[in-house]
């Protein structure tokens, strides 16, 4: 399952919103343009494709979090929650200082062991790249919310 997370006006009558997904018209440039922030198949401009740093939150022990990326917010909750993913990452970091406590990101390429009954991943992202995901969507939700606009989770 997917997750593409789009801003959205989060106003009293959101039916007057002229371009869903979107911070800008249409017609104009797109604030997140030089941000280069993964965008899925069915994303806009202004878009995140969450898919990866959802996975990598849970992979990593942050199951509240990674279940709060399944939901819409408001422009007051995108800014919180950029903190929390910010010091999320920033937490992890420093409890795993230490090479030999490095844990692994999330699994990709899973395939079903008949043996085991489970998927078995192929290959898994490394901690670095956790916690850079995870650093990507909170840069994402703070930029939305700095915008005035909340969150719509797609998935």
């Amino acid at each position: 399952m997917g997750l593409d997370l789009f801003p959205r006006r989060t106003t009293d009558d959101e039916t007057k919103e002229e371009h869903p997904g979107l911070t800008h018209s249409p017609d104009a440039p797109c604030p997140f343009k030089d941000d280069d922030f993964p965008i899925g198949m069915l994303g806009t401009c202004c878009s995140l494709r969450g898919k990866v740093a959802a996975y990598e939150l849970d992979a990593l022990g942050e199951d509240d979090l990674c279940e709060r990326m399944h939901h819409d917010m408001t422009t007051a909750e995108a800014l919180v929650f950029a903190a929390e993913l910010r010091d999320a990452a920033t937490r992890l970091e420093g409890k795993h200082h230490d090479p030999a406590t490095v844990p692994r990101g999330a699994g990709f390429n899973g395939v079903w062991d008949s043996t085991a009954k489970d998927v078995v991943f192929q290959e898994h992202s490394t901690f670095e790249e956790a916690l850079a995901a995870i650093c990507v969507a909170a840069d994402w939700y703070e930029m939305v919310g700095r915008l005035g606009f909340g969150t719509h989770a797609w998935y």
